[in-house]
């Protein structure tokens, strides 16, 4: 690295463009890049000697194109004899969940990479496979929005981005970013921001699992594997949810777990005992916002913008076609059930 120290001192005297090398904890690697990407500076090269992290950084905005494509020559990195950074062993230890490999986390990872607060899990998953959007173009539109959107302050907190294929992401922030909310409905709200946020400025849809708060890394493998579960019970089950919590769906995740012989087995036992017609696209609406509010009917017209007695005459109308109704706790139970083997 005393290399790159020395051709970051001769390309200043000879151009006379603003570069730096900054030197800090492989823990910081985030944290620092984010606080120079803050000032206008980028980052071109990174390396790691002894436990430390070397980032190379240009100001963007003075450096001519011609002048930019010769930096690689001077600050490339073998990949097969430099040491992986931290940052770069955490998200080949996520990626491996997507791929199946389950990796071991890092060696010490909670003493390597500490926390002094708990963070939230944002897993966004890409809807359409043919999206052409990077993750790294996606990172530009992050920052802007928790710097502006809350209470942070540069270098008291910062965000961690990991792709973890092209489909998957994985999003950690520290909860104070979020002005400290633990309550699910305030992460939801935040989750239903960062979606809109994504689906504008990126220009994809996106679906968003947001973790209850994580409170140390290695924990991790647990709440970044179950958010990833639940993306992909969703896609099957709940193809029209783009916002959700990993402690949401409980009956749907099972559901997924079942073997697909023993789903198929339900699904014929239930068609045996409960023919129910056709649902309709506003009674399956109506049926889902019920349950997802506990069968309260007066929670439930609100949600619809419905006056309580229309909400009323379709339960109603429901149980009269079904025989069963949907506000009573058992009769609900087998409309879910259902629902999720039947029209599924």
């Amino acid at each position: 690295m005393e290399k790159w120290m020395r051709e970051i001192e001769q390309i200043k005297q000879v151009t006379n463009l603003p570069i730096i090398c900054v030197k800090v904890l492989e823990a910081e690697i985030s944290q620092t890049q984010q606080e120079w990407e803050q000032k206008g500076w980028e980052l071109v090269s990174l390396g790691s000697e002894h436990e430390m992290a070397y980032l190379v950084l240009i100001e963007s905005t003075q450096w001519p194109a011609t002048s930019r494509s010769l930096l690689s020559l001077f600050f490339s990195r073998t990949k097969e004899n430099a040491p992986l950074t931290l940052h770069e062993q955490i998200a080949a230890w996520l990626q491996s969940f997507v791929t199946g490999s389950r990796l071991a986390p890092p060696e010490r990872l909670d003493l390597v990479w500490p926390w002094k607060e708990a963070r939230l899990s944002f897993l966004i998953e890409r809807s359409r496979t043919e999206g052409t959007g990077t993750w790294e173009s996606l990172q530009s539109c992050l920052h802007p929005f928790f710097r502006e959107t809350t209470a942070y302050t540069p270098g008291s907190s910062s965000l961690a981005f990991f792709p973890l294929s092209h489909a998957y992401s994985v999003l950690l922030l520290p909860v104070s970013i979020l002005e400290g909310s633990e309550e699910q409905a305030d992460l939801l709200e935040w989750a239903s921001g960062l979606h809109d946020l994504i689906s504008t400025e990126w220009m994809e849809p996106v679906r968003i699992v947001v973790s209850t708060p994580v409170h140390r890394p290695s924990a991790l493998e647990k709440t970044v594997y179950g958010q990833l579960l639940l993306s992909r019970t969703l896609q099957h089950y709940r193809p029209h949810v783009m916002v959700a919590g990993d402690w949401m769906y409980p009956l749907e995740r099972w559901a997924a777990s079942l073997p697909k012989e023993t789903a198929k087995s339900i699904a014929n036992e239930l068609a045996s005992l409960m023919p129910v017609p056709q649902i309709s696209a506003e009674q399956l609406e109506t049926l889902e916002t019920l349950f997802a509010r506990q069968l309260n009917v007066s929670e439930t017209a609100r949600q619809l913008f419905l006056h309580r007695n229309t909400l009323l005459y379709r339960l109603d109308k429901l149980t009269e076609q079904t025989g069963l109704d949907p506000r009573q706790f058992p009769d609900a139970v087998l409309l879910q059930l259902y629902l999720l083997f039947r029209q599924h």
